[in-house]
């Protein structure tokens, strides 16, 4: 399969105060920009497919560096097992993620402005 990247929900915007989030499914090894510029709250991160491999989330705008000084979070997803994982995190200037793993699959549940509705596309 290749890589992939899906955002949504699609059909609505979501409902922050009934506990309703955004989500980006990221499917194998990839960098995903999930929220190209502004903030938000990382809420929880769930495993799909358990594989060796590591998801850093970082506080950046689309095409900014993602290194230590804008990292929020590491997390092993051979290590999530169970879940979901809450992190209830803020951002201020985007929300990207970046996934190794070839095997790998994780859900991100986030709060602010998706760079797109929801879509599909293989890297």
């Amino acid at each position: 399969m290749a890589a992939s990247l899906l955002i949504g929900p699609k059909d609505r915007l979501p409902h922050v105060a009934h506990g309703d989030y955004q989500y980006a499914n990221i499917i194998e090894a990839q960098t995903a920009v999930l929220v190209a510029a502004g903030s938000g709250v990382v809420h929880s991160v769930t495993i799909g497919v358990v594989a060796a491999g590591l998801l850093k989330l970082y506080d950046v705008a689309s095409g900014g560096t993602t290194d230590a000084t804008t990292e929020i979070a590491t997390l092993s997803v051979a290590a999530l097992t169970s879940g979901p994982f809450i992190l209830d995190v803020a951002f201020s200037k985007g929300l990207t993620g970046v996934l190794t793993g070839a095997a790998a699959q994780v859900t991100v549940y986030f709060w602010g402005a998706p760079v797109q509705s929801s879509r599909t596309f293989g890297i």
